[in-house]
């Protein structure tokens, strides 16, 4: 199997799981809360897009992030820079309230341009490293940790955030909703 195949896979499998945990769920129980320090699923699924979104688009890519290019700021009001790294209790628990339907549709959209990008990637391409890029560049220390990394361990990062996650998204909901409800 091609690496690029087994990485779509990966990605796929996570959007499949990711759906099936919050398709009943009310949009109450997307932004619920099991504490003040707690994430809610809307937002831990909201950051991941964001990562996939900078992971591939600006450091990988070099283009301009989706949520940039298609205005999602102003459809989700949260401010064009805001991605959920490092963020504080506060603005967890300032996150707006979007829609499964927002959400989904920025998702998939960062998946889209995420799948046609891996689609288009021979073997060697893996090894690349793209020159002086970081997908948070406003982050000293994220400059830092992807100084010299290359497409193939971003990729590793992003199958690695995702599953962390979906982790937390199945967590959450477990506590809201009980075992397999």
């Amino acid at each position: 199997m091609k690496l690029n195949k087994f990485i779509e896979q990966c990605l796929e499998d996570y959007r499949r799981r990711v759906y099936g945990a919050v398709g009943p769920l009310s949009e109450e129980e997307m932004h619920w809360r099991p504490d003040a320090e707690s994430n809610c699923i809307a937002f831990l699924i909201w950051h991941s897009a964001r990562v996939e979104d900078r992971l591939i688009n600006v450091f990988a890519r070099g283009t301009d992030e989706v949520w940039l290019r298609d205005g999602w700021s102003a459809k989700t009001g949260i401010s064009e820079g805001d991605h959920g790294v490092n963020y504080t209790l506060d603005q967890v628990a300032a996150f707006p309230v979007i829609t499964k339907d927002q959400l989904q549709e920025y998702f998939d959209s960062v998946r889209e341009g995420t799948l046609e990008y891996l689609r288009g990637l021979s073997d060697d391409n893996f090894d690349e490293v793209p020159l002086d890029r970081s997908p948070f560049p406003e982050n000293p220390a994220s400059v830092r940790y992807f100084s010299g990394r290359n497409v193939g361990s971003i990729m590793r990062q992003l199958i690695g955030e995702q599953d962390q996650h979906l982790g937390q998204v199945s967590f959450v909901r477990g506590l809201k909703r009980g075992f397999g409800k």
